[in-house]
């Protein structure tokens, strides 16, 4: 009994793993941004990509390629030549610390390998053997892995060698203490073997090119180069078949065995540095073809840029770069690639309904006042265009579509906010200049700019309520600025701040700030300044309220005075009201018209002046203060000076104390 029953129970156990991996298989998450990779570029991507609340998916695989994540680095010992770190820093410790700086700024990470994906249609999809992928742009970073021989002593393991005195980059480990004044070998017959040659010879004492054939395949001038350089020997015909430890039992490559493939010969060749120099092999075969790839198997890009031959895909690093491969200039294609994406996702809108995604949506239909709700009917969007059941009366009319909302992308928001700069409330206030007639002036400047040709239509209400949000937003961001200033210590840079200023507006608010792009635009904009600055002083009045988004009122309490404040409040350099030099008529009572002129053009210059020659005065007024502030320190520094003081200094002081009393 006790035996069926301990079956039953590894039953239910294999029963419970089965259905958890059933699971995960079927888990799909949805991104604006995967990225594909563990390195330098796919890291700095995922930087980048999350600052700008992008919210990435990285990928950065299991042992991929026989290699760790974190890619090549993670097989290097001291790195040397990345800035910032003066003393060098282990490569896997490099690794680490790009992988929390992308954590910390909001990257999701798994560790898991792409094995395939489909580039065919929107949205992107990857997949690994537990999740797939709907991305709406993708970051191929996956790196290149240098192509090593195996024999005895090249490996990682006892006995072996490998980054011990053999590398497969002289350019990275060409310069290592190990390597200094001693003699090196550099296996290989194309350029990049020539040009590591050469490259060695500022740090060994000899170098020697061993090449399994008779002939070179590197070009001529490239063997001119190499073989005329006295430090150079070449040994044709010759394979390593063993690599052996120093004399001393350091632990470290002491020499070679050497081949001659034509005689069979075995000789002894005394080395500190075996550097292989047989070429890269990209790791581009997941993508299946569905990117253009050169002769040499990486991704081509267009020259400038990361952009792939499928739009929205954007390759980084060494997967496209067969020509630098350094862990500096992947990390800045991996900037360039989140930059591109990020421009891209700006033009199509990154919009929440997808084009051709089925939406459910529910037809109303009326009869004789009273409102019924009939059955789900699938509708499809193409293009920001929706087609669904129409709205029906009772008679069969039909009154309108069903529209989808559609979402505000940032190039939205930016004409949204330029329509509304360079739109000017008119100085004539009569009954038809409502809010309403303001916000369709609005509308009709968003549709006629030429940037939003390509964007949805928006109507008047759209362009309201979406300001509002605006104006809401950064007026809150910008008090949380103003309050990370005054908290700025030494050495904060203007990234700095705003990043604190990001953390008191989550604390305040409870929610991310996602508006940088409005407050960049807004920020150093007088008019707005000064409708904030307005708002707030009317704050506890509705009706003067109203008239800031645009609109009048037809009571005995909307005065000449209001007006007036209203027209005077446009700050110097903001172009003039349309109504300019006109009569300005305030309708009050159905029975009473006030008439009144406005403030001519000379009183608003002298007043302009004034407030010019106070800015002036406090400015002198400051910069007096400054300079006593300053003698006084001078003056402090020369009376604490225990050595004895100078002609000059001492000239100087008497002078500073003559000037105090």
């Amino acid at each position: 009994m006790t035996l069926e029953r301990e079956e039953w129970v590894r039953v239910k156990v294999r029963l419970s793993t089965r259905i958890c991996s059933l699971h995960a298989v079927m888990e799909t998450h949805k991104t604006k941004v995967c990225i594909v990779g563990s390195g330098p570029a796919a890291h700095t991507a995922a930087i980048y990509a999350a600052r700008a609340e992008l919210t990435p998916l990285l990928f950065e695989g299991w042992m991929a390629n026989d290699i760790a994540p974190g890619g090549q680095l993670t097989t290097t010992t001291d790195v040397e030549n990345f800035p910032g770190f003066p003393d060098g820093i282990l490569g896997v410790d490099l690794v680490a610390k790009f992988r929390k700086q992308s954590e910390r700024f909001g990257t999701k990470i798994f560790t898991e390998t792409v094995n395939k994906v489909d580039f065919s249609s929107k949205p992107f999809k990857l997949f690994t053997n537990t999740r797939t992928v709907l991305a709406d742009s993708v970051i191929v970073s996956t790196g290149a892995v240098a192509k090593r021989l195996s024999f005895p002593g090249s490996g990682e393991g006892a006995g072996g060698f490998w980054n011990r005195g053999i590398s497969a980059c002289a350019v990275c480990d060409g310069a290592a203490p190990i390597f200094r004044d001693k003699p090196l070998v550099v296996i290989g017959g194309g350029d990049s073997a020539m040009e590591e040659a050469n490259f060695l010879t500022k740090y060994g004492s000899k170098v020697y090119i061993i090449h399994r054939r008779d002939t070179f395949r590197a070009s001529k001038i490239m063997q001119k180069r190499a073989l005329s350089n006295p430090k150079i020997e070449v040994i044709l015909n010759g394979s390593v078949v063993e690599a052996y430890g120093d004399e001393n039992g350091k632990g470290v490559l002491g020499g070679l065995k050497v081949k001659n493939v034509v005689t069979g010969d075995v000789s002894d060749l005394k080395a500190s540095g075996l550097f292989f120099a047989i070429g890269h092999e990209p790791a581009t075969k997941f993508l299946d073809g569905q990117l253009e790839l050169d002769e040499d198997g990486y991704v081509v890009t267009k020259p400038g840029t990361t952009k792939t031959s499928v739009a929205g895909v954007f390759a980084a690093g060494d997967v496209q770069d067969k020509k630098y491969r350094q862990a500096i200039t992947a990390a800045g294609t991996g900037c360039m690639a989140a930059l591109d994406a990020e421009h891209y996702l700006q033009e199509i809108g990154s919009q929440k309904v997808e084009l051709g995604q089925v939406v459910r949506a529910t037809p109303l239909t009326v009869y004789n006042g009273a409102s019924t709700t009939s059955r789900s009917t699938p509708f499809t969007v193409y293009n920001g265009v929706s087609t669904s059941t129409p709205f029906t009366v009772d008679n069969g009319e039909t009154t309108g579509r069903r529209e989808t909302r559609c979402k505000w992308s940032p190039a939205e928001d930016v004409v949204l906010i330029n329509a509304w700069l360079n739109t000017d409330k008119y100085i004539i206030v009569a009954t038809d200049q409502r809010a309403s007639s303001f916000w369709k002036r609005i509308a009709a400047y968003y549709s006629s700019s030429p940037a939003a040709a390509s964007l949805p239509k928006r109507e008047s209400s759209h362009c309201k309520q979406r300001w509002q949000k605006i104006n809401d937003s950064v007026c809150k961001f910008v008090e949380c600025y103003d309050h990370a200033l005054r908290q700025r210590t030494s050495g904060q840079s203007e990234d700095d701040v705003v990043q604190v200023s990001y953390q008191f507006y989550f604390d305040d608010c409870k929610k991310r700030f996602t508006l940088e792009h409005a407050w960049r635009k807004l920020r150093h904009s007088q008019k707005w300044y000064s409708y904030i600055s307005k708002c707030s002083k009317s704050s506890g009045s509705s009706k003067r309220a109203k008239l800031d988004e645009g609109g009048t009122f037809s009571s005995s309490s909307n005065t000449k005075s209001n007006v007036d404040e209203h027209a005077m409040a446009r700050p110097i350099g903001v172009k003039s009201s349309k109504g300019e030099g006109e009569i300005v008529v305030t309708k009050t009572t159905n029975e009473e018209n006030v008439v009144t002129t406005k403030t001519t053009n000379e009183e608003r210059e002298s007043n302009s002046r004034s407030r010019l020659e106070n800015l002036w005065a406090l400015n002198e007024k400051d910069i007096a203060e400054r300079n006593k502030l300053s003698r006084i320190e001078l003056l402090r520094s020369l009376l604490g000076k225990t050595e004895k003081l100078s002609e000059k200094e001492e000239t100087l002081k008497n002078k500073l104390i003559d000037e105090m009393l």
